[in-house]
């Protein structure tokens, strides 16, 4: 969807394409420079360690959750563009009405489960409010409301998928992506 290069012609189709583009792309960013941070803080501490003899035990909590945020924003992204696994076993023999009812299910159904992780995440931070890491004293709460994030994002994905149903535009940047490689 996101290697499309122009847009849908109908404004509903064409404000949801930039937007689902902006949110990849911010992801995308974000998500990078979470891996870049832990591997420059993973790095910082070997050095600190070996070559000056610093320890710096608090850099395991701060690159967990660091990971946490990188994996959700990550996750999200490939939610928006689709790439998320999936297997195929029977679309292709299917009518045009039948893939689009399998599809609006199957989106449903990813719906409620995000929905459901969502909201099991947000318990597991209000739970775990008063629990803090051992180095730094950062309430786990902060751990859980990535993971909120991410399945959050997706469930409002999938309901708008739902609601939408396929579009064209998806084939499209799928047969865009072909013609590169």
């Amino acid at each position: 969807m996101v290697g499309v290069s122009t847009p849908p012609r109908a404004w509903p189709d064409r404000l949801a394409f930039i937007l689902l583009r902006l949110v990849a792309h911010v992801c995308d960013a974000l998500g990078v420079l979470l891996l870049a941070a832990i591997l420059l803080l993973i790095v910082a501490a070997v050095l600190a360690r070996d070559v000056l003899g610093l320890g710096m035990p608090w850099t395991e909590e701060v690159a967990t959750m660091l990971a946490i945020y990188a994996i959700g924003f990550g996750s999200l992204s490939a939610w928006v563009r689709g790439e998320h696994l999936m297997v195929d076993l029977f679309s292709h023999r299917l009518s045009h009405l039948a893939k689009g009812l399998q599809y609006r299910i199957t989106t449903l159904i990813s719906c409620v489960f995000f929905v459901l992780a969502a909201w099991g995440a947000w318990i597991m931070s209000d739970m775990s409010a008063n629990n803090r890491s051992v180095s730094l004293g950062i309430s786990f709460s902060y751990l859980y409301y990535g993971v909120f994030f991410s399945f959050a994002g997706m469930a409002l994905l999938a309901a708008w998928q739902t609601l939408r149903g396929p579009v064209d535009w998806f084939d499209e940047g799928e047969a865009s992506e072909e013609s590169l490689t």
